[in-house]
């Protein structure tokens, strides 16, 4: 599998990338049945979602993919897949499925990996999520191996 288009998220008014995948923990938390959405060799999920981190919580902003809409009386068609195709009329989505840690690498790319996300940076920010909510986010110095806390939030 090649190096794979990440998903992207906005922080402090920033878009930057966000190599961790948020959105598959929607289907299997909430049991949902996933989408088949078509993947490519560098998307094999088949979707770019776009998150933001406001007020010490996770949302979903934006997702942009094409997926294949099953129909008995009108086969298969290919059809666009939005926040509005997963939530319809709604706007930005907290993300209360999930739980976990989200990477967002930071800096020059210092060792390049031709496999998902498994390129390294300078620093990379690991932020931890609990259903939805910001709990703390550390930055790995990769350059000076030291971790640094920048946020830590009691809820």
């Amino acid at each position: 599998m090649p190096a794979q288009l990440p998903d992207r998220i906005l922080i402090d008014g920033e878009f930057r990338h966000l190599y961790s995948n948020p959105l598959e923990q929607y289907w299997s938390t909430l049991r949902r049945k996933r989408p088949a959405f078509y993947s490519h060799h560098d998307c094999t999920r088949g979707y770019i979602a776009t998150w933001e981190i406001k007020n010490n919580q996770l949302f979903l902003i934006a997702i942009d993919g094409r997926y294949e809409r099953r129909s008995i009386l009108f086969g298969n068609k290919p059809m666009p897949f939005s926040l509005d195709t997963l939530v319809p009329g709604g706007g930005s989505v907290k993300a209360i499925w999930f739980s976990g840690k989200i990477r967002v690498p930071d800096g020059k790319m210092m060792l390049y990996e031709h496999k998902g996300y498994g390129s390294r940076f300078e620093k990379e920010i690991i932020i931890t999520i609990d259903k939805g909510n910001l709990k703390k986010i550390v930055t790995m110095d990769c350059i000076k191996r030291a971790l640094i806390l920048d946020l830590y939030v009691v809820i």
